[in-house]
């Protein structure tokens, strides 16, 4: 698994991993399809806030996109914003792969815990990252207009 750098010039490629998966499409942002104006301004907007987005490429093939925020200037916590997976590798061990990739970088930045917000209507998210072991944070907060969950999961600590 490779996390690459994901750049405007990448926008076709993210585009076909958001418009495979028009579930998420729909519960996240209620349409089914991003358009190529839509996605530029995803990245775009990842850029000016400071988090990190990356293609995840398995390969030459690019499977999914991860994008994360070392310092949420809001809590001072690093959150792991998306996670998606290319509906054509979804249920190969892509999702879970990709997770343990994303800690081995959180560890290598000495990070112990972080965060994620899931759209209270996203079952299959819920489900993913309860299997994850992800523990659900008291209440729930508004996320661009949406009610979620917060999780948090606590990454093993290593002595030596």
């Amino acid at each position: 698994m490779i996390f690459e750098k994901s750049t405007e010039q990448h926008w076709p490629i993210e585009l076909r991993i958001h418009n495979s998966n028009p579930y998420f499409n729909k519960v996240s942002k209620d349409k089914e399809e991003f358009t190529a104006e839509e996605i530029l301004e995803e990245i775009r907007n990842a850029a000016e806030v400071g988090a990190e987005r990356y293609l995840i490429r398995d390969g030459e093939r690019y499977v999914g996109i991860i994008e994360f925020l070392m310092t949420n200037p809001n809590d001072g916590k690093t959150w792991l914003g998306l996670l998606v997976i290319d509906q054509a590798y979804q249920s190969q061990g892509y999702g879970a792969r990709s997770l343990q990739r994303f800690y081995e970088i959180m560890k290598e930045r000495n990070v112990e815990s972080f965060r994620i917000g899931v759209l209270k209507d996203n079952e299959p998210a819920h489900q993913f990252w309860n299997n994850q072991g992800f523990e659900p944070l008291e209440g729930e907060r508004s996320i661009e207009g949406k009610q979620a969950v917060i999780y948090e999961k606590k990454l093993p600590t290593t002595t030596g």
